[in-house]
């Protein structure tokens, strides 16, 4: 158990120092196709399927009571982060601000709204199924949840961003049932075919970035062909996390990966802070990796301050952080 907890936090770590370069690149107009092509389909894909999984190897709702509760603590957990960064970023037009970014998520702290949604799908299609004591009861919330996310999509809802929630669902869901039916798949592949999967998965993904463009989002053909690099290319690094042995730095990534939310909702302020006027810079050049490096240092640096600062402050921790200790 202490191994599979460290590698879903180094998982996290790795994940958010990708999400963290990656901002860099946009931030500063400096991305290289090619690498962030690779990032992109790694980032948030990655933080899904461990939400997902966690959620389904973790302790199913039994009751209307503990519904309520852990509904509640994803309220403070997730919502009230979100609606509070709002309020900081947007203080002098706020109702405006709202309504803009609950139209179009991805305005806002994104992806704090969307996983609520798929928990609280989740905890719904649990709690029906410990109702009715049958499998059958989960699978019919949750499928009846992700048809009607595609019928809002499809027919042009805009409200909580459906369109944006249909990318990421794929994830959530598979990653769940994988961590449902954990112990059945151990069971039917072995650790050495896993291996063997995950290390071809990670060849034909990096020739699928290399010869597609796996951001822009064309049609529907397209969606799917990007979904399921990202599912290559992330059991690829699940798979080289799982097998990592060398402890001291995978230990220091697994801390860092319980910092995950305090960065996501920090860092990309400080993306741009030394390039005030905006200078466009090539990524691969002398001036652009330095230029890369140290903004990624920069970002890195006031992020840590700003996190010891906010948690140090009991209210600031609970609403911009969503945690009370």
């Amino acid at each position: 158990m202490r191994e599979r907890n460290q590698s879903l936090d180094a998982l996290k770590g790795i994940t958010i120092l990708l999400v963290m370069f990656g901002h860099v690149q946009v931030h500063n107009q400096m991305t290289d196709p090619y690498l962030y092509d690779v990032i992109k389909s790694l980032q948030m894909p990655m933080f899904f399927l461990i939400s997902g999984y966690l959620a389904g190897v973790g302790t199913k709702i039994q009751s209307i009571k503990q519904y309520r509760e852990r509904m509640f603590k994803r309220v403070i957990s997730y919502l009230l982060p979100f609606f509070s960064w709002l309020v900081v970023q947007h203080l002098s037009y706020i109702p405006r601000a709202v309504k803009t970014v609950l139209f179009q998520l991805d305005y806002g702290l994104w992806f704090l709204m969307t996983l609520f949604l798929f928990t609280w799908l989740t905890y719904t299609a649990q709690l029906c199924e410990a109702k009715v004591k049958r499998a059958w009861g989960f699978w019919l919330i949750y499928l009846g949840g992700c048809m009607g996310i595609l019928v809002a999509y499809l027919a042009g809802v805009t409200f909580l961003s459906p369109s944006l929630l249909i990318i990421y669902l794929p994830y959530y869901t598979a990653a769940y049932l994988i961590g449902r039916c954990q112990e059945h798949l151990t069971q039917w592949i072995s650790v050495s075919v896993q291996r063997v999967m995950a290390y071809l998965s990670g060849i034909v993904f990096m020739v699928m970035a290399v010869a597609l463009d796996l951001v822009t989002v064309t049609s529907a053909l397209m969606l799917g062909i990007q979904t399921i690099a990202s599912f290559l290319g992330c059991w690829f690094v699940i798979r080289l996390v799982l097998d990592w042995k060398e402890e001291k730095w995978k230990h220091r990534l697994a801390v860092l990966g319980q910092y995950t939310l305090e960065i996501y909702v920090l860092h990309y302020q400080f993306a741009a802070i030394l390039n005030p006027d905006h200078i466009s810079y090539t990524f691969w050049s002398p001036s652009g990796l330095l230029y890369s490096a140290a903004a990624f240092g920069a970002m890195s640096i006031l992020t840590a301050v700003g996190i010891y600062i906010i948690d140090h402050i009991g209210l600031f921790r609970l609403l911009l952080f969503g945690k009370k200790k």
